[in-house]
């Protein structure tokens, strides 16, 4: 896969080409901080790339630097010995106040050690057009109420309130783990660590309330590409979309103008808090890295904020560093919400529980979006329960 780069490049394996001249961009900072710049090379389906990744491992051929995901996605790879230490990279970047962010380091660790550190940081927010909401004569929902008339306001008007697709991806549990975490967050977090059952009220609620969403009209059809959801923001068809705000830059990329892209934290349902699903990428360094010195060392740049300017500037998104937001409206909107209501912080789905529990799961809610009923969501939980009863014991063995 690789062979050592010159002496002052490191290479940085990842699943996304279109991230190439960001890695560029952050490595011209880094050199002078680190002494190192970057050579990204990317893989880009996804599941070949983890393929190789494990294949590589332990050769001598793997990167010097690697993207993966965080929380038990990362502990999967760093209990195989495929991860080098990068505690120190974390302490750092505390004595320095890049980041204060102790749960988010948590989803970092193994056995009280971290192994990568925070490559990008995203909230799930919901994206909205503000043509469409100003056609409708709607403002930005303060409450569980005022998001349903939203919904209904497009509705009635014959515009798509929601895009939410992705029935055969990781997609799916977008909206599942949104309302159980805005639900009760405290559940959530019990859920995913195998502490709480998928069959008890907080689930059954949540269900209760994504199955009346889709009642509503609320969304898109379940087959729907979040490739397509941009584009029809610029052309006024769709008015949300809950997703990472990592897709920030997808929405000015496809013809909507930053001034017309807004963003907010969903309100919490009836009885719940608030509080955000968080993404975050890896940046991590290979046990067999050829430059794992080099690497290492640019670990512990990684957070400055220079560093993170060049990157989150290309990325258009918030980082781990509270105190480096780029100059996008959009973003800066939602930096602006989460500093100001400092809603709990809460580890996606995707990476929340061990990767074979979370994958068979994610496939159960998508056949739920085919078929949104209250009888479809019992037999859906009582599947995903049956699965992480079984999932939990071999994690644990």
């Amino acid at each position: 896969m690789s062979r050592p780069a010159p002496a002052d490049v490191v290479s940085v394996f990842n699943d996304n080409p279109t991230w190439s001249p960001g890695f560029r961009a952050a490595g011209r900072k880094l050199r002078p901080l680190s002494g190192y710049r970057l050579a990204p090379r990317a893989v880009p389906n996804v599941s070949n790339y983890q393929q190789i990744v494990r294949m590589s491992a332990q050769t001598d051929s793997t990167a010097d630097l690697l993207k993966w995901w965080n929380g038990y996605r990362l502990r999967d790879i760093a209990r195989a010995g495929i991860l080098a230490d990068v505690t120190d990279a974390w302490d750092e970047a505390a004595r320095h106040g890049w980041s204060d962010d102790t749960a988010l380091r948590a989803s970092f660790s193994h056995e009280g050690r971290q192994y990568g550190v925070p490559l990008y940081k995203s909230y799930y927010v919901v994206f909205y057009s503000r043509s469409v909401f100003r056609r409708l004569g709607v403002d930005v929902p303060t409450t569980w109420q005022r998001f349903l008339d939203v919904v209904d306001a497009a509705h009635a008007k014959g515009i798509t309130p929601i895009a939410s697709g992705g029935a055969t991806t990781w997609e799916s549990s977008i909206w599942f783990q949104q309302l159980v975490n805005g639900l009760d967050h405290r559940f959530y977090l019990e859920l995913t660590a195998g502490r709480a059952s998928y069959t008890d009220g907080v689930c059954r609620r949540a269900m209760a309330l994504w199955s009346d969403l889709y009642r509503r009209g609320a969304f898109s059809s379940a087959d729907a590409s979040a490739t397509d959801v941009p584009g029809q923001f610029a052309r006024g068809r769709t008015a949300m979309c809950l997703y990472g705000s990592w897709n920030t830059g997808a929405f000015l990329d496809a013809g909507v103008k930053d001034a017309d892209l807004g963003a907010f934290l969903l309100p919490p349902p009836p009885g719940g808090e608030r509080s955000v699903l968080v993404e975050s990428g890896v940046l991590a360094v290979s046990a067999q890295a050829h430059k794992r010195g080099a690497a290492l060392a640019v670990a512990r740049a990684w957070l400055n904020p220079s560093v993170q300017t060049a990157w989150t500037g290309f990325l258009r998104d918030t980082s781990a560093d509270p105190g480096v937001v780029p100059n996008v409206g959009t973003v800066r909107q939602i930096a602006a919400q989460v500093r100001r209501e400092r809603p709990k912080q809460a580890i996606r789905y995707w990476e929340a529980s061990p990767p074979v529990l979370i994958e068979g799961n994610v496939q159960d809610l998508s056949a739920f979006m085919i078929d949104p009923t209250p009888a479809k969501a019992t037999r859906t939980l009582a599947n995903m329960q049956h699965r992480a009863d079984k999932e939990w014991k071999v994690w644990t063995s």
